[in-house]
């Protein structure tokens, strides 16, 4: 009888664990997805394989290209320089050029990071408040006054184009903007539909090929990062720096101006690039740095690593360490 009574007792506690189970199952499926506040709800991702996502991101590719075969914003670029229309050779001829670069830090080299690593918690402190005040800060977008309608420009992080705006207003240059939020892609595309000389690629920069599912965060989801965010409901398209580069045939000719203020993808696109000779090809480098981003790996240390091997073929024209800083190639004045 008493054993009787123990299993009717385990029963029902199993059952009363597998409805438990069901309806918590139930209600995580029911909550709203974190970008719902921004009337997007992302499909579900339908695959899962490589060759899934270099579709993807090749669709992607060719998504702001409006019918043509190749850029067109890089089409006007090249007539403005007196070349003629390229055709998609030019992306063969960008990745025959392409060279690795030695990445093994001379002594010197190792010095400067050392030192960098020395005084950076001072330096970024410092240069926090003498850059993000009302007279300072608008020096990411004043100070580039070389640049004019013939120019290429190129933005990571596009957002909803404040910045974008702001440049179009000043210098109107060739302008690529990455911003790899579906949603905001739609708002860059409406803000610029009307400016032949703007595309707008749906995909993040980063060192490699791969879909992060992230979390919306800050305000206009200004703070939304593979790094911090990760683990969310929203996916988010990433494509190898240097491969997006020579897909646009960036080493058979150079850019004006490259900016990146992408929630720490800075650190994996710049190590990128300077891996390759493909650096050269970038006039002028911007960026913002986010070196308290949660889990982006030693911030400090892969900050003093890139200006190190920066300084090689760049010199700062202004700096704020470990916030924001703008370098020029030392062949230009």
């Amino acid at each position: 009888m008493f054993a009787m009574h123990r299993k009717l007792v385990r029963y029902v506690v199993l059952v009363l664990t597998v409805f438990l189970l069901v309806f918590i199952i139930l209600k995580r499926q029911s909550v709203p997805t974190s970008l719902s506040q921004y009337w997007y709800d992302p499909a579900p991702l339908t695959y899962s394989s490589r060759d899934g996502i270099e579709s993807k991101i090749n669709e992607k590719l060719n998504r702001p290209l409006k019918g043509e075969a190749f850029s067109p914003v890089i089409t006007q670029f090249l007539k403005g320089k007196g070349k003629s229309s390229p055709g998609l050779e030019i992306q063969t001829q960008a990745v025959s050029l392409l060279k690795t670069r030695d990445t093994l830090l001379t002594l010197k080299e190792q010095d400067m990071v050392q030192q960098c690593k020395r005084t950076a918690i001072k330096d970024r402190s410092r240069d926090y408040g003498r850059f993000f005040n009302k007279e300072t800060e608008g020096i990411r977008r004043t100070h580039h006054t070389y640049l004019n309608e013939n120019s290429l420009m190129m933005e990571v992080g596009g957002n909803w184009g404040w910045d974008a705006g702001n440049f179009t207003k000043l210098y109107n240059p060739r302008y690529i903007i990455l911003e790899p939020l579906e949603p905001y892609v739609e708002i860059l595309e409406k803000k610029f539909e009307n400016k032949s000389n703007v595309n707008v690629y749906n995909l993040g920069l980063g060192a490699k090929n791969e879909t992060i599912m992230v979390k919306i965060e800050g305000n206009n989801a200004c703070a939304t990062s593979k790094f911090s965010g990760k683990g969310g409901n929203v996916p988010i398209f990433i494509i190898e720096a240097t491969s997006f580069m020579t897909s646009l045939g960036v080493g058979v000719f150079d850019v004006d101006l490259l900016t990146l203020n992408c929630e720490g993808c800075e650190f994996e696109a710049l190590n990128n690039l300077l891996s390759y000779n493909i650096i050269e090809n970038f006039k002028n480098i911007q960026w913002a740095t986010h070196s308290l981003l949660k889990g982006v790996k030693d911030p400090i240390g892969q900050y003093c690593k890139i200006t190190a091997l920066l300084s090689r073929t760049h010199r700062p024209t202004y700096q704020y360490k470990l916030n924001w800083e703008s370098w020029r190639r030392k062949d230009i004045k």
